[in-house]
């Protein structure tokens, strides 16, 4: 395993993506995910790498996790927005929920794309 920080991991996966080396970039998501296997950033890659090569089912899975994953960040962020005295969700003197919500939003569109059906409201329910 690469001694490479995991946000140059990230870098060089975006790169091999980029290049359509979609195998050498899944194996480099995926030496990240296997460090942090949360890691929404490496998940949304992985899944579009996976796309790329035509794994739309692995693809898929890879997307509903970094969505599931992301829903409960939000809800986090949204929680200590409020404990720290600002109005919770999307509350505009604050910026950590506009990762979530655009990260949402990115996933989301993946997911239909894929002809997978999403249900943002009921993964806030969930998490």
């Amino acid at each position: 395993m690469s001694t490479m920080p995991t946000e140059e991991r990230i870098g060089q996966a975006w790169r091999l993506h980029r290049n359509h080396d979609y195998a050498a970039a899944i194996d480099m998501f995926d030496e990240v995910l296997r460090k942090t296997p949360n890691n929404i950033d490496a998940l949304y890659g992985i899944g579009l790498a996976h796309h790329g090569n035509g794994n739309t089912a692995t693809a898929i899975e890879s997307f509903q996790k970094a969505l599931e994953l992301a829903t409960t960040s939000l809800k986090a962020v949204d929680v200590t927005s409020v404990v720290d005295g600002h109005h919770g969700a999307n509350d505009l003197d604050t910026y950590e929920d506009d990762r979530y919500l655009l990260l949402q939003r990115m996933i989301s569109q993946r997911l239909a794309e894929l002809g997978a059906s999403v249900d943002i409201d009921a993964l806030a329910e969930e998490s």
